[in-house]
């Protein structure tokens, strides 16, 4: 049975050598780590490493490490190989301490009962495994997520603006006054009062209009246009897990929801909810809710149990209200 699992404290960085690049002495809470078990013999292996590499090249700045752990082979193979690459293995190589016949091998790849590679294993800023699998498989919008959560580094930088600044009091009363005529369906005044909000809101909350604009589309039955809309969103805020949490449960807010538009929010939480951070609780219970919509009413009260026990003290009443409902087989608000 495995001991090492997703949500568990990554074990250490125990190796014999760096064949390239720093060594990693200690996980940094500022950064996220693919540690990447591989073989030169292995066909797989190779066939990933120009994948696992353009990941790296395109996240690095925002601080994500890639570690190559060669798997029972000497420098004096792993070296050679790597410069073979001609700079399609840019990132960090490893060779395996041979002790316990491959420490590395033993207290990660065994230890989590994988008996293939490659094989992947993601740690997040906390230091814990947030993924275990096929690199080909890594969900990229998963690591994106994992390099949006605050640090924890001492001293690390502060959440990111955008989900810790708060509207103007012109603004809140805008959004609240836009909302209540979606509610009773006053879509044209409810349009007109989200362009005023829009133009009252900094550009980093821009996000509070978009989602109101969402659920005028959406409440206009127009699925297409706001699943598009929805899709700007999502690239605009692609750093902030709140924001895509958010999209995702105004896509599925209405009691009637369509297929496509459970799908699409589906996609947006469902990597979210693999994650740690504020946002993984909201993420759970969209993921119950679609599950709810769909007639699985056993794994909705699951997801939506998860999602209590995660989600903030301010979002916990609502939380046992939507688990509640679920019990006595009827459907929630979304929000």
């Amino acid at each position: 049975m495995a001991v090492l699992k997703v949500g568990d404290d990554a074990p250490k960085i125990q190796v014999s050598s760096w064949a390239q690049g720093e060594a990693v002495k200690e996980f940094e809470g500022d950064k996220v780590y693919i540690v990447e078990f591989w073989a030169t013999w292995c066909g797989p292996c190779i066939a990933s490493i120009p994948h696992l590499d353009e990941i790296y090249k395109k996240h690095k700045d925002e601080g994500l490490v890639v570690i190559g752990q060669n798997l029972g082979e000497d420098t004096g193979k792993v070296a050679p190989f790597v410069k073979s690459m001609a700079g399609k293995m840019s990132y960090r190589v490893t060779v395996d301490d041979k002790s316990e016949g491959g420490w590395m091998a033993k207290h990660w790849l065994a230890a989590a009962g994988q008996n293939g590679i490659p094989c992947a294993f993601v740690v997040s800023k906390k230091g814990k495994i947030a993924y275990i699998g096929h690199p080909m498989e890594l969900k990229e919008s998963l690591l994106e997520g994992l390099l949006a959560e605050p640090s924890t580094k001492q001293g690390g930088a502060p959440a990111p603006a955008a989900e810790i600044a708060t509207p103007s009091a012109k603004a809140a009363e805008l959004a609240t006054r836009a909302q209540s005529e979606i509610g009773t369906g006053k879509l044209e005044a409810a349009e007109a009062t989200i362009s005023e909000l829009q133009e009252a809101l900094p550009q980093n909350l821009g996000y509070i209009g978009g989602l109101l604009e969402l659920d005028l589309l959406l409440a206009k039955k127009d699925a297409d246009s706001g699943m598009e809309l929805s899709s700007m969103l999502c690239e605009d805020y692609k750093k902030s897990p709140a924001v895509l949490a958010a999209v995702a449960a105004h896509l599925i807010a209405q009691p009637d929801a369509a297929a496509p538009l459970q799908a699409a929010a589906e996609k947006i939480a469902t990597p979210i909810s693999a994650t740690e951070g504020d946002a993984q609780g909201p993420a759970l219970s969209t993921l119950a809710r679609i599950a709810f919509l769909k007639g699985d009413k056993i794994r909705a009260v699951e997801l939506q149990t998860k999602a209590v026990s995660l989600t903030s003290k301010a979002g916990e009443a609502a939380a046992k209200a939507t688990l509640e409902a679920y019990q006595q087989d009827r459907l929630s608000s979304a929000r």
